[in-house]
């Protein structure tokens, strides 16, 4: 029985030693793993855009986006129409436009 009690003593102290390392090793943060880089796959071909119609309709008149377009175009003297921004009014009745970031006019409805 004595000798029960010294192994079991002896064996105690070597289960410990190997019980610590155990436990700090699960208080370890776990190593970092690296995730491979998302592929995205290839853009499908864009779309073909919408077309688009713009009506005004204002006090029994009707101008649609062709006509305010035309419309400008015919009064535009300057240089050549690269891009063209038109704010509608109808409260003025007149639609006011932007040729090229620069160059602006009236057209009365």
């Amino acid at each position: 029985m004595a000798l029960r009690k010294k192994a079991a003593a002896a064996a105690a102290p070597a289960a410990e030693k190997t019980a610590v390392p155990a436990a700090k090793e699960a208080e370890k943060p776990a190593a970092k793993t690296r995730k491979a880089p998302v592929r995205k796959a290839p853009a499908a071909k864009k779309a073909a855009e919408a077309q688009v119609s713009l009506t005004l309709q204002y006090m029994g008149k009707e101008l649609s986006q062709e006509d305010m377009v035309a419309a400008v175009k015919a009064q535009w003297t300057g240089e050549e129409i690269k891009t063209l921004a038109l704010y509608v009014k109808p409260e003025d009745q007149a639609v006011y436009y932007v040729v090229n970031g620069e160059g602006s006019g009236k057209i009365d409805l």
